[in-house]
């Protein structure tokens, strides 16, 4: 049952591989119509067949002009390679809070984006590293990825504790970006039914208080049977 209420059915051909994290239950399975797919705590993160439509989506705000951005989660590594695709100059962060993501990316999705040398993995929370990063004075970036799962690790299922989270991610973003730069992130489910919380108009919101010019584009991702909520913004000159 999809969280808009409808119905689908996947066809699993092969388990290739499951782990409990410590975080998350992690399987890599081998989908019909789909191939090798990553899935966390029963639902589809990526898959070979449609992984581009979600990354660029994601990415739809990168230019050939940015230089360095920053991607929270993104663990599979299907973001960052698709960003170098659209513009191999780029340097590119990757915070994964979750090292066995990256593991069974490298082990079972032939993942060979974090050894190029324009990508640097940080193994460590989002949160920490936006705070750290505005303690240190790093180099503010061109953009931000939010590749969150639409119920954060740590977070009760509940909108508080999703508001609370997004504000930090949010505040923390807006310090790190380059004046006039932008924010993607992808908001879960475009629609969903009374049970479930609906992130994706929590996040416009929020994102509404925080940043400027933004817009929301609903995209179908097959393997998730199901459309996605994409949204962007920018950073007030």
């Amino acid at each position: 049952i999809n969280k808009d209420g409808g119905k689908s059915q996947i066809k699993v051909n092969k388990k290739i591989a499951e782990i409990h994290s410590g975080f998350q239950d992690i399987t890599v399975l081998d989908l019909e119509k789909f191939g090798k797919s990553l899935v966390i705590d029963g639902l589809v993160q990526t898959s070979e067949f449609d992984h581009e439509i979600y990354d660029k989506s994601l990415l739809k705000k990168l230019s050939e002009e940015d230089r360095e951005i920053l991607i929270l989660g993104g663990g599979d590594g299907y973001v960052a390679e698709v960003a170098l695709k659209i513009n191999p100059k780029l340097k590119i962060t990757v915070v994964e809070l979750d090292y066995e993501v990256v593991n069974y990316a490298k082990k079972f999705l032939g993942q060979k984006i974090f050894e190029h040398p324009n990508v640097t993995l940080v193994v460590g929370d989002a949160l920490n590293y936006l705070a750290n990063s505005r303690q240190v004075g790093n180099t503010l970036v061109d953009g931000v990825v939010c590749d969150l799962t639409d119920n954060p690790i740590g977070t009760k299922k509940s909108e508080r504790s999703y508001r609370k989270f997004y504000e930090e991610v949010l505040i923390g973003a807006r310090q790190v970006i380059k004046s006039g730069g932008w924010i993607s992130a992808q908001a879960g489910a475009s629609r969903v039914v009374d049970k479930y919380l609906n992130s994706a108009k929590i996040l416009q919101e929020m994102m509404e208080e925080h940043f400027v010019d933004i817009k929301r584009k609903d995209i179908m991702i097959p393997s998730f049977s199901e459309e996605n909520c994409f949204l962007y913004g920018r950073k007030k000159d």
